[in-house]
């Protein structure tokens, strides 16, 4: 598969600088969030993606080409995440703060709200949802992943992740009707 990214690490790999600029400036933002989700803070997931990037700058890895190059960089994101929980042995923590500030900020990518009392009623029924259905959910209409993607992406299997995604989507539709908000007219 070819997509930019790997074009632009490849330019990099090369010598050319403005490859990584490219790939930081198109990946960036997507890794903190993706990593906020495992950290469950901004600081420590800007640390991670900024350890991600510079993982593509010291020891230069092969990207094979056997996914998009943006699976495979989060896919580096997770790792240096996971080494992080693991060496300071911390779990995964939700902050509804973290929630309401993602679900603000992509206001219409889940139900397409289109008035602010919607939106913050999704942001009500998203937490109430497990972390595994908000990443899912985050990686499949934020980030606008594949499930094969976010299979990468997570160190899942593709069939757990569709199951996933079912369960969270059934999940999310009884939380909104909780809420008042009947999923049909969106």
């Amino acid at each position: 598969m070819e997509d930019n990214g790997a074009s632009s690490y490849r330019r990099f790999l090369k010598g050319d600088w403005d490859g990584l600029t490219e790939i930081v400036e198109t990946y960036y933002e997507g890794l903190v969030l993706f990593l906020t989700r495992y950290l469950g803070n901004e600081a420590d997931a800007e640390d991670m993606a900024e350890e991600a990037l510079f993982v593509l700058v010291d020891k230069k890895p092969s990207f094979r080409g056997d996914s998009l190059f943006k699976t495979w960089l989060y896919n580096i994101a997770r790792n240096r995440a996971v080494k992080y929980m693991y060496k300071n042995r911390r779990s995964i923590p939700v902050s509804p703060e973290d929630l309401a500030g993602l679900a603000a900020e992509e206001e219409d990518v889940l139900v397409r709200c289109e008035r602010n009392e919607e939106a913050e009623k999704l942001t009500k029924a998203m937490e109430h949802l497990p972390e595994d259905y908000r990443l899912v959910l985050q990686l499949k209409y934020v980030e606008e992943m594949s499930a094969k993607e976010i299979a990468a992406a997570t160190g899942r299997t593709v069939h757990s992740i569709n199951s996933f995604l079912k369960r969270a989507r059934a999940a999310l539709r009884n939380e909104l009707a909780k809420e008042g908000i009947d999923d049909e007219k969106h």
